[in-house]
């Protein structure tokens, strides 16, 4: 319990440990984390800001509950698609990656992510879904300016938009404050691929990919 604490205090005074990004293996653990993290959190912080004082009533609501479980599985699945379109940008300019490369590593971080996540909140078709069009998405990429900009993060403001289980009128009220809120969620962690991605390590354990 003590080390739990100690973790979440670390956590939260900005000590965690660095992320290893240095093999496919763990590019793919931390796309799922970190866009479950991202989902959860986003989704979660504005619908309990959204419902005041009545947060504690929504667990009470079995059929809100099954709309918030599966609005956070699609919210997710859009995280992983944007986060593994970032990493692929962040190969591009860094490892010199063509971009048919760029597209083959994207496709295949999603993949990994997506198809290995257990999740009964969904069909599993709605990953497959996902994964085409993180398909379509990467054939047309504008790779460089992905890397260095939120271009790869279009699909979860969407998702977010499109699944927060709230009525049309509160999305449309709050549109911005929801974007600005995953826009925010997003800088931290781009800022931890470009400080931390090993770009020769991944690369190599990443040859057959290319080919």
């Amino acid at each position: 319990m003590i080390k739990g604490l100690f973790s979440a205090l670390r956590n939260k005074l900005g000590f965690a440990p660095r992320p290893v990004l240095n093999s496919l293996t763990g590019l793919t653990d931390f796309t799922a984390r970190q866009a479950a993290y991202v989902s959860q959190v986003t989704l979660f912080g504005y619908i309990k800001t959204r419902a005041g004082t009545s947060w504690p009533k929504l667990f009470e609501d079995d059929t809100y509950l099954v709309s918030l479980r599966t609005a956070r599985s699609h919210f997710f699945a859009a995280c992983v698609a944007d986060l593994a379109l970032f990493f692929a940008a962040r190969m591009f300019i860094g490892a010199r990656l063509s971009a048919l490369q760029a597209e083959k590593l994207a496709i295949y971080l999603a993949e990994a992510a997506l198809l290995h996540h257990h999740d009964e909140d969904i069909d599993s078709t709605a990953f497959d879904a996902v994964i085409v069009r993180t398909r379509q998405r990467a054939a047309v990429m504008a790779w460089e300016e992905a890397a260095t900009s939120a271009l790869a993060f279009v699909s979860s403001a969407d998702a977010f938009m499109r699944w927060a289980p709230v009525t049309d009128e509160f999305k449309a009220l709050d549109e911005e404050i929801m974007r600005n809120s995953l826009h925010l969620r997003w800088i931290g962690i781009r800022r931890d691929v470009k400080e931390t991605l090993n770009v020769q390590e991944v690369l190599a354990d990443s040859k057959m990919l290319m080919k």
